[in-house]
């Protein structure tokens, strides 16, 4: 097929799955959690949900920001249009590393109240509802500004050296401990971001395995934190909504109701 009709094609593709459900994932997914620092791997981006997204092409005017984290240094990770996998990264060294990307501003409007209800109710942000219930809100075509912040946890060669830290993506998960060196039960610490600091209340979701639906639904404490069971190996993905008034320049000039900012973050277990 021709670049640019495939191009169209994953636009179409993207905006039904988007239009059909807000509430899908979207994820990075490494070919191995624990690849070789031989070479490099790929990285796809996912979308879709239970943990079983479509393969996303690499589009530049998605990628705000694509990037890998090696021991707090940041280098750029940019694919080609139509790349798929969308990225293809090597390690610098040992230890952990995290590969994070930043989508663009994308809008939808809801054009009756009651998918809306369904949806924030869905991911616990029930405080939207109040607005639209004054009248400081419409209930109909009502529209949200969204964009989505996605990490991946990659340990080259299984090392069990290093840490997650914060990149500065408007929200993110950090993981407080390394994957790999957890006990068998021992739950992951993790802990949301926004703006740089704890966000504290935030419903999140645990998929774990590819394929199934989240299995647990876990509300971050007044630290942002958040203790993820463990079930295994894994994989895991964990994904957040925060939703707040308008904020940034593309939302307010578009004159969106409501701005909200996904999180999601993949790692695997030892054990």
């Amino acid at each position: 097929m021709h670049f640019a009709l495939r191009i169209a094609a994953f636009l179409a593709l993207s905006l039904s799955l988007t239009t059909a459900t807000q509430a899908h994932e979207y994820y990075l997914l490494p070919e191995s959690f624990t690849p070789s620092s031989n070479g490099d791997f790929a990285v796809s981006h996912k979308l879709g949900q239970n943990f079983k997204g479509n393969e996303m092409p690499f589009i530049s005017s998605w990628n705000i920001r694509s990037e890998v984290w090696e021991k707090g240094l940041q280098r750029d990770a940019r694919g080609l249009d139509g790349d798929r996998p969308a990225l293809r990264v090597a390690s610098n060294g040992s230890g952990l590393m995290a590969v994070i990307h930043q989508s663009n501003v994308d809008f939808l409007t809801f054009q009756e109240w009651e998918k809306f209800v369904s949806y924030v109710t869905k991911e616990g942000m029930e405080h939207a509802l109040a607005a639209s219930e004054r009248g400081d809100k419409p209930k109909v075509k009502l529209k949200e500004a969204y964009a989505r912040y996605a990490k991946t946890l990659i340990a080259p060669d299984g090392s069990t050296e290093g840490k997650d830290l914060p990149t500065g993506l408007k929200i993110e998960f950090m993981a407080l401990e390394h994957p790999l060196k957890l006990a068998e039960s021992e739950p992951m610490p993790v802990q949301v971001l926004y703006d740089g600091k704890p966000l504290a209340g935030v419903k999140i979701k645990v998929f774990i395995g590819i394929g199934n639906d989240f299995t647990h639904q876990i509300r971050s404490d007044a630290e942002g934190k958040a203790l993820i069971p463990a079930e295994g190996p894994g994989p895991y993905l964990l994904n957040a909504i925060h939703m707040t008034e308008p904020q940034g320049e593309a939302a307010l000039q578009k004159e969106a109701h409501w701005e909200s900012f996904w999180a999601s973050l993949t790692y695997q277990r030892a054990r």
